[in-house]
């Protein structure tokens, strides 16, 4: 099986940081130096190897099952952020130009919260995997209601 490149530059990074610097800083010994480092390395690749095995997994699961809820809530989720994020940044400052004053409405584009720009950049970036693999999906099997 070949090992995704997101997963050999995720271990890449965390090898050539802190984890080199720690054991070079504390194991003397060239010959273990190495072996605790290929080790790491390799053990490091398993696990995130597993890791993003068992979220295809899942995903697959959410696109083969038989409930339109379970394989439509990725697309609902991000449909309903994409409207709040134009009604807060296109409609509420429009209507406010029309008024000619700032209308009475919480929450404004400005103060929306750190959180939900990581809640809206972590759905997006699961949204396009998650859609990628129900395409990548999609030419293995055929999901039910739905035309060839």
């Amino acid at each position: 099986m070949a090992i995704p490149a997101l997963v050999v530059s995720a271990v890449a990074s965390i090898m050539n940081g802190p984890v080199n610097k720690i054991i070079d800083a504390y194991v003397h010994d060239q010959e273990l130096r190495r072996r605790l480092k290929a080790e790491l390395e390799s053990n490091l690749v398993s696990q995130l190897s597993k890791s993003l095995e068992l979220g295809q997994a899942v995903v697959m699961a959410e696109v083969k099952s038989e409930h339109w809820l379970t394989r439509s809530w990725r697309p609902l989720l991000m449909l309903t952020l994409t409207g709040f994020l134009i009604f807060a940044g296109f409609i509420l400052p429009l209507a406010d130009m029309l008024a000619g004053r700032e209308l009475p409405f919480s929450p404004r584009w400005q103060t929306l919260p750190e959180g939900f720009w990581d809640f809206l950049s972590i759905g997006v970036g699961g949204y396009i995997g998650g859609r990628s693999l129900e395409k990548i999906a999609g030419s293995e099997f055929r999901l039910p209601g739905k035309k060839p």
